[in-house]
């Protein structure tokens, strides 16, 4: 699943606007200012462009791209 990580760096990157999130993929990105739920939306729109998955704002919690470990996982259990 190492493409799945780098898709989703790459994602969490191009949202973040920063290459930081890789250093430490625990960090919380809202605390940190780097996400809000408006960024929700651009999510979806990266994810479905990069790995063709059709979803809405209800299929993931904020939990779930809190940080990038949290959507590492959220991605793995969607690709299955």
């Amino acid at each position: 699943m190492e493409d799945l990580k780098n898709i989703a760096f790459d994602i969490m990157e191009e949202i973040c606007e920063t290459d930081e999130i890789r250093e430490d993929p625990d960090l919380d990105l809202m605390d940190a200012g780097l996400i809000d739920s408006l960024s929700t939306i651009n999510i979806i729109l990266l994810i479905e462009d990069k790995l063709g998955l059709k979803l809405q704002p209800t299929d993931f919690t904020k939990e779930d791209i809190s940080t990038v470990n949290n959507f590492i996982s959220f991605l793995e259990g969607k690709v299955k």
